[in-house]
């Protein structure tokens, strides 16, 4: 399973929950995930599960039984999977049902698998393996999704928004502005006496020792100050090279 390593470079343990009404299956199951390195925390009941989900989580996983009294396993993981860190947590559903139709019904309520008991030990500790493996990819997906977002919307050297992404946003509020009959002023500045850098230069990665010229660090301090005096509705944008725009929504040209 790939993990992600903390600062002393050690995999850090999985976080297992186990909610089941039958103490000794949450025993077998215990030992089982314990001697293969991960913690767990067991659950007698729907209401336990739940409390030690949102008190004491995140968990990697969930293994959840079905037959339970009060809240059911279903519920329990209907109620989970409608919740922002539940919705991304895997659930594996256990029961004593094989049929097609509890099956169907375990998946619709928002398990990611589901095992019938007896539990061979092996194969629930490959089903396991496989939902973390999931899970993963998944996490990893979603910050890569969320880097490409920032990325695209933020200039890497100065910190204030790219071009493109103010260029559209101005269009919106020129849009609004117009509808409305509001007032919108947009202030554009220049760093006069810049070197002329290439564009390939500005293009860089700015993290590179390359790019820490004075140049690069007037740019970078200019945004930086730019962006913390202006007010919240207030868009900050490095349009090209040492060209800076303040985008100033609801405010007339004499203010």
């Amino acid at each position: 399973m790939d993990q992600q390593l903390d600062d002393s470079g050690v995999p850090p343990s999985r976080r297992v929950l186990i909610v089941d009404d039958d103490r000794d299956a949450i025993r077998i199951v215990g030992d089982f995930l314990e001697a293969r390195g991960f913690n767990t925390v067991s659950a007698m009941d729907g209401h336990e599960a739940l409390a030690r989900f949102h008190d004491e989580g995140p968990f990697d996983v969930i293994v959840l039984d079905v037959m339970m009294p009060n809240i059911d396993g279903l519920e329990v993981c209907r109620r989970l999977k409608s919740s922002p860190q539940g919705m991304l947590t895997p659930i594996l559903l256990i029961s004593a049902r094989s049929d097609t139709r509890s099956r169907i019904a375990g998946l619709y309520a928002g398990a990611d698998d589901y095992m019938t008991k007896p539990v061979d030990l092996r194969e629930f500790g490959a089903r396991v393996d496989v939902l973390l493996r999931l899970h993963d990819r998944y996490i990893e997906l979603t910050g890569r999704r969320e880097s490409a977002i920032e990325a695209a919307i933020f200039d890497g050297l100065s910190g204030t928004l790219s071009g493109d992404y103010f260029r559209r946003r101005l269009q919106e509020e020129i849009g609004r502005a117009d509808r409305y009959s509001n007032s919108l002023t947009v202030v554009v500045m220049d760093l006069l006496g810049l070197p002329e850098p290439t564009e390939a230069e500005f293009d860089g990665d700015w993290g590179d020792e390359r790019f820490a010229s004075p140049a690069f660090k007037l740019v970078k301090a200019v945004g930086e100050g730019l962006r913390g005096r202006v007010r919240t509705p207030d868009l900050v944008s490095r349009l090209h090279r040492g060209r800076f725009a303040i985008m100033m929504p609801n405010t007339p040209r004499k203010d």
